[in-house]
């Protein structure tokens, strides 16, 4: 019986790259979850937690686990790809996301600033305006791909909003936000990725030390203008940290939403009858967009580099050695959720981990969780029928360890 138990171990791969692990991890992980939750994965030359307690151990012990992973992931890299990686580094080392404290703590501090409750309910009638304005554009009763037509769009233009840059520049941008992560996100097979997150990385920095100048002569109210006279114990951030900052801010801020509003209607079109909860009246966005979130949540994993060694889950981890800690699947920790599996909309309570924990819990939680309410209310009051076009195991998703989400999104609205 043992020695079957270690055949059927020793046959659990994780592969990210694979198509079909991509388009639903779910089985998988739960076979993970029951036996061997802590999984070396030889693709990913890094281990794979999908267990919600040690992934809310990975996440919240920042002296064991680091956030600092940087440096590992430049010394993974093929020798050609070091010059690329020496001019993106120079921004991405600013990112709180890729920080421990002190730096961390220091660099959150003045985000959080600008980045706040109070600011982000300010956006609400912003929000509103730009989701009624890009539904009007949507055809009726015909076949659309939902992410060029909104859901790229929405957030994208919230997001530019904020951040002070001109709402025409938005797929410009994108594409370069793209590119740059292919840096730290994408899984294997990518070509020429490392030339690709260089030009995108030196593109969005050459914008943004353009609009710091500009803010410098003449400020506004955008959280631009803000980070720059921005003085937390009388140091004030420099421009390179800005420009970090900025890019973090531009990329968080547009990809997690995004997916958040596909993986939703996808969640929807293939649960009928939670949609008939929410048409009827007795479901709530608010709690709706919590079990959105957990059910197939828009980050796909968190990584961290083991600082010393030490044991989780029975397993022997050594310094230096990558961990990531799936969200996805601690979000269906059956020990956590009753009937993890299950869509309900009315899920409560919900302690899903789809923005992190711990002192790196995403700042940008809260406008995300805005505009996931409203632009899926609004769709769901607009239109009478929802429906997916095709097959929904024809439909391509990214490929990324950081980021969860299809890649095209075929719907008819009627």
């Amino acid at each position: 019986m043992a020695n079957d138990m270690a055949t059927d171990i020793d046959e659990l791969i994780y592969d990210p790259a694979d198509p079909s692990t991509l388009r639903n991890p779910h089985a998988l992980f739960a076979r993970l979850r029951h036996e061997d939750p802590v999984h070396w994965s030889e693709p990913m030359s890094g281990w794979v937690v999908t267990n919600y307690d040690y992934a809310t151990e990975i996440l919240t012990d920042s002296e064991v686990f680091s956030a600092e992973r940087l440096t590992s992931v430049r010394k993974h890299l093929p020798g050609p790809a070091q010059n690329a990686a020496s001019e993106i580094l120079r921004w991405l080392n600013h990112w709180m996301v890729f920080r421990d404290p002190p730096d961390h703590t220091r660099l959150r501090r003045h985000m959080a600033t600008v980045l706040n409750l109070p600011v982000f309910e300010s956006l609400r009638e912003s929000v509103r305006g730009i989701v009624d304005m890009l539904l009007d554009k949507l055809p009726r009763g015909e076949t659309i791909d939902f992410i060029p037509n909104f859901s790229i769009m929405m957030p994208g233009m919230v997001v530019m909003d904020l951040l002070g840059v001109d709402r025409t520049r938005l797929l410009e941008v994108k594409s370069w936000s793209d590119d740059m992560m292919l840096f730290i996100g994408s899984a294997r097979g990518v070509p020429d990725k490392y030339d690709r997150a260089r030009r995108g990385a030196l593109a969005m920095a050459a914008l943004f030390k353009d609009l710091i100048e500009q803010r410098r002569v003449e400020p506004k109210g955008d959280i631009l203008s803000q980070l720059i006279h921005s003085e937390i114990d009388g140091r004030q951030l420099n421009d390179d940290e800005i420009i970090g900052s900025m890019m973090m801010v531009l990329n968080g801020g547009h990809e997690t939403t995004a997916n958040l509003l596909n993986n939703s209607l996808l969640a929807l079109a293939g649960n009928p009858d939670q949609m008939a909860v929410l048409r009827s009246g007795s479901g709530n966005m608010v709690t709706a967009v919590e079990e959105f979130l957990r059910f197939d949540s828009p980050v796909l994993s968190i990584g961290r580099i083991v600082t010393q060694d030490m044991e989780l889950g029975n397993k022997q981890l050594t310094k230096g050695e990558r961990v990531f800690a799936m969200l996805l699947a601690a979000n269906r920790d059956e020990d956590v959720f009753d009937d993890p599996d299950r869509l309900d909309v009315s899920r409560n309570p919900n302690p899903h981990m789809a923005f992190g924990k711990g002192n790196h819990f995403c700042l940008g939680t809260p406008l995300a969780r805005i505009e996931g309410q409203i632009a899926l209310e609004a769709i769901i009051e607009r239109y009478g029928a929802i429906s997916l076009e095709g097959n929904v195991d024809d439909i391509p998703w990214i490929n990324s360890m950081v980021t969860r989400g299809p890649t095209r999104l075929p719907l008819r609205l009627t």
